[in-house]
């Protein structure tokens, strides 16, 4: 392809000059695909190792969110701590998106880490549109592949079992690869299993170097994906009656049968786990069905579900059931990756100097808000996140309340890993949180209280201020100002499940206030670049046109297109 061949050209140039010496301790990072913050039931009853690693000798940030909740634009951003606005990268495969992270794909936090000294390497899902690139910066490059590649037809990345994966070795300085380029179909293998072990053999490569590491790996789980070929048993297969490929829609198509429909929503467990949920439904909380009191926006009332049997037709609601039932399978499967790693580190004798961080690119709704399932829209089910950290010095079972973005991740990484400010070619624009790691984490006043996400599709083009009142500590509400030019406010502390619109086209005093306050905020903010970010703007009035809608072109992943398969 063109992008390889951009890329190879690009191999050939010197290396950033960077001196410092790397620290001695490692870093993991593991990001998890579509898993939402625990808003429907207790992760750590479900992942008995995340709940031992994490919950229990590490910490947990209760107010993390994604920047964009949409794969690409969420993980494109975390490599290079820039948000959407800033990288071009705003829509998953989009060709505009692809064209402008070109740019930036070998300058990424791997880059960094390498010229500071680290071994590094990059396992799993890769940027969307992006997977037959192969960027420089890292040492060992394992990123899921294409479907497609030089006229061959690969595993690609959304199968679970037969995913196919770079398998290249740069030199030192990560800029030339002295492997060839090569692929490996990890043939009747599922993710959670060769991820994990690959994570531990770059691990112990890196020991028998003598450098200390940097792990960025990004198994599927639990995003929807397929089963095909060959498998270690036939049980989880087609024919099986949780198999959730397809599902007949009683709506008649042109010819007057009922449609054959793809449902994409749902992962491949492994056998192992595939039927450890089997009466397992899709809870429906309060928000599940309805639509909100007060200003629907548009856009959500035109793609909301008909309101026929509460939330959906009724073979939607099965449909979500079988979703939900193998997402809560697929979290065993993530949680059986951990414990390789973990197990991994502790053979190595690495578990007390390595950070660990776990967190997933976007959230997940699944009937809420009359959205049938998917992601990108700024509602909490979407936008808020787990986030996990643990590592030297780190307190252990405690909670951290102070807003964070995958952004604030990257640069906490580089400030630990003491990565000089002038390393990346480019301002940053998260916050590092070091400084909340120590037993006394510094106020949210003296830190910050809010955290900013942003989305570009059409008239789903939206901006969002999401805000933790630094007194309790406790969420308090959401501001989303949408293109077409209407606002929803929710309080979150009397509204959790965001059912009442207190800012739309007839707001309260309360939502008119925070109207008035944080309308022009958001237009400063989705303009901001470096520490900028951080600040909140005073209130000021918006320009006539605060938001202008994005691109008409067709958008790849609303309600969740993902056939990449």
């Amino acid at each position: 392809m063109m992008h390889l061949f951009l890329l190879l050209l690009c191999l050939s140039g010197a290396p950033l000059a960077i001196t410092t010496k790397a620290s001695v301790t490692n870093f993991i990072f593991v990001l998890a695909d579509d898993l939402d913050f625990d808003y429907k039931q207790d992760r750590k009853l479900v992942m008995p190792t995340l709940k031992k690693y994490f919950s229990e000798n590490g910490l947990e940030f209760r107010n993390h969110a994604a920047v964009y909740p949409v794969c690409g634009p969420s993980r494109s951003s975390m490599l290079v701590g820039r948000y959407p606005h800033n990288t071009g990268y705003v829509q998953n495969a989009a060709k505009d998106s692809v064209a402008a992270f070109s740019k930036l794909a070998n300058y990424t936090i791997g880059r960094w880490m390498t010229d500071a000294g680290y071994y590094t390497a990059f396992l799993g899902k890769y940027v969307n549109g992006m997977e037959c690139d192969i960027p420089s910066g890292w040492n060992h490059w394992g990123g899921l592949t294409c479907t497609k590649y030089k006229g061959m037809k690969l595993g690609g990345t959304y199968n679970y079992y037969n995913a196919s994966q770079w398998q290249i070795d740069f030199d030192e300085t990560a800029t030339h690869p002295i492997t060839p380029i090569k692929y490996k179909i990890q043939t009747g293998v599922h993710q959670s299993t060769f991820l994990g072990k690959q994570a531990v053999e770059q691990m112990t490569k890196a020991k028998s170097v003598g450098k200390p590491f940097f792990i960025h790996t990004t198994p599927l789980m639990v995003h929807g994906g397929t089963c095909y070929g060959p498998q270690p048993s036939s049980q989880y297969a087609p024919t099986d009656p949780f198999w959730e490929h397809k599902i007949l829609d009683p709506t008649l198509n042109t010819k007057g049968v009922p449609k054959n429909i793809a449902l994409t929503g749902s992962p491949c467990p492994t056998t192992q786990h595939a039927w450890d949920f089997s009466n397992l439904t899709n809870p429906h909380l309060p928000s599940w069905g309805k639509f909100q009191n007060g200003t629907v926006p548009a856009n959500i009332e035109n793609v909301g579900n008909p309101d026929k049997h509460g939330c959906c037709d009724n073979w939607e609601e099965v449909r979500q059931h079988r979703v939900y039932r193998n997402r809560t399978s697929a979290a065993l499967d993530l949680d059986d990756f951990l414990k390789i790693i973990f197990k991994g580190l502790e053979d190595l004798n690495l578990l007390d100097t390595t950070y660990v961080i776990f967190s997933s690119d976007n959230g997940y709704h699944l009937g809420e808000h009359r959205l049938l399932f998917g992601k990108s829209h700024p509602y909490e089910t979407d936008t808020r996140l787990p986030m996990y950290i643990r590592g030297p010095g780190i307190p252990k079972g405690e909670v951290r309340i102070h807003p964070t973005t995958h952004l604030d991740i990257t640069a906490t990484i580089a400030d630990l890993a003491n990565i000089p400010s002038s390393s990346p070619p480019f301002p940053i624009d998260g916050k590092s949180f070091k400084e909340v790691l120590t037993a006394t984490p510094p106020s949210l006043n003296k830190w910050r209280n809010f955290s900013f996400s942003e989305f570009f599709v059409t008239v789903n083009t939206w901006r969002q201020i999401r805000h933790i009142n630094a007194t309790t500590g406790k969420s308090e509400f959401t501001f989303h100002w949408w293109c077409t030019n209407q606002s929803e406010v929710y309080h979150l502390v009397q509204d959790p499940y965001q059912m009442n619109n207190v800012g739309g086209d007839s707001p309260t005093s309360y939502g008119q206030k925070k109207i008035d306050q944080y309308l022009g905020a958001t237009e400063v903010l989705g303009k901001c670049v470096g520490q900028s970010c951080s600040q909140m703007p005073a209130p000021r009035k918006p320009s006539p046109n605060p938001l202008p809608c994005g691109s008409p072109q067709e958008m790849m992943e609303v309600e969740e297109v993902w056939m990449d398969f």
